[in-house]
């Protein structure tokens, strides 16, 4: 639909840098919303597509293959078991090596502090581990009203996200860059 409530949600859960409290709030996310503050973990591009407009919600991919943590120097940037792609904000040394490397643009260095989070290093969607964790849905997939977005686990035949994969043509299946080789685990079909 291209409401944006993902990003919305996404900014709120994890802390994007944006001050929602102070005086400048409303604007700060306004200017976040409309693109001007490049402060994200997911983003709405609307793009055209055989003369129809649409609306492509793009979180980090978490990659099989993410160049991000092959070429990060201090091992920040890293995969947990589960499949999840994240940065140890201790060990990053916010060179932007992964910046440069990840093709699909899903990562930022926090220019700002929200709660204490530390300034000058790397940050990008981590799929909301922490709801994750606990069985819970990433902000976005809670809060997108069209089920535009849907979460899961691929290795379990019970997931939501394994079933609706299985049950359209494969070739209406698409992954961003494929030709790169990352293997992204976001997934996009297009009706």
């Amino acid at each position: 639909m291209g409401c944006r409530a993902c990003m919305q949600a996404c900014g709120m859960e994890n802390l994007v840098p944006i001050d929602y409290t102070g005086p400048e709030a409303g604007e700060q996310m306004f200017k976040w919303v409309s693109g001007e503050i490049e402060y994200y973990n997911m983003r709405v591009l609307q793009l055209s597509l055989d003369g129809k407009l649409q609306n492509i919600p793009i979180p980090c991919m978490h990659c099989d293959k993410p160049p991000c943590v092959e070429w990060c120097p201090t091992g920040a940037s890293y995969k947990r078991s589960d499949g999840i792609v994240m940065i140890n904000s201790e060990r990053c040394i916010g060179c932007k090596t992964c910046i440069t490397v990840c093709p699909y643009g899903a990562r930022y260095v926090r220019k700002s502090g929200v709660s204490g989070s530390p300034l000058g290093v790397v940050d990008k969607c981590k799929f909301c581990y922490h709801l994750v964790e606990k069985g819970e849905l990433p902000a976005c997939a809670r809060v997108c009203q069209s089920k535009a977005i849907t979460f899961g686990d691929m290795d379990d035949p019970r997931s939501e996200v394994r079933k609706l994969l299985a049950s359209v043509d494969p070739s209406k299946v698409k992954v961003l860059k494929k030709e790169l080789g990352t293997r992204p685990n976001v997934f996009y079909i297009n009706l």
